[in-house]
């Protein structure tokens, strides 16, 4: 069964090399699925610390991996690509926002406990998706 996949893709590095990175390495999880880019990457001030730079994008990912192991696949993917827990540079952060079933997105409840959906980035990559936050189902 195919799943889609709400996702958030950021860093802080200098550059977006590492969240393009990122968009390749979930083509492969996608196994017959996909990656769509559904927001532009968006370069601004940290919602936590305005001194620094982010990169964010945001992507659907269509694959048939269930929620734990997209999960830690992700987490392989930010390995991979240079994060290193605890550092202050933070080379790719992927977060699970929701998964879209019957043809909407039902918000995931670690991403509401992190706040994911009141920062700032996460709005506007949203709002330019067409995504309304409150539009999310909150199971």
């Amino acid at each position: 069964m195919t799943r889609r996949w709400l996702l958030l893709l950021g860093s802080t590095l200098a550059d977006d090399a590492r969240v393009r990175a990122a968009l390749v390495a979930l083509v492969a999880l996608g196994e017959l699925g996909a990656v769509r880019l559904l927001a532009p990457i968006r370069h601004g001030p940290g919602s936590r610390d305005p001194r620094r730079s982010y990169f964010n994008a945001l992507a659907e990912l269509e694959c048939a991996l269930g929620r734990d192991p997209l999960i830690a696949a992700l987490k392989a993917i930010e390995h991979t690509l240079g994060r290193r827990r605890g550092q202050a540079e933070v080379a790719i952060d992927i977060d699970l926002l929701a998964c879209g079933q019957a043809g909407r997105w039902h918000a995931d409840a670690h991403a509401l406990d992190k706040g994911e959906f009141a920062q700032p980035h996460t709005l506007a990559l949203l709002q330019a998706a067409g995504i309304a936050p409150e539009g999310l189902a909150r199971d």
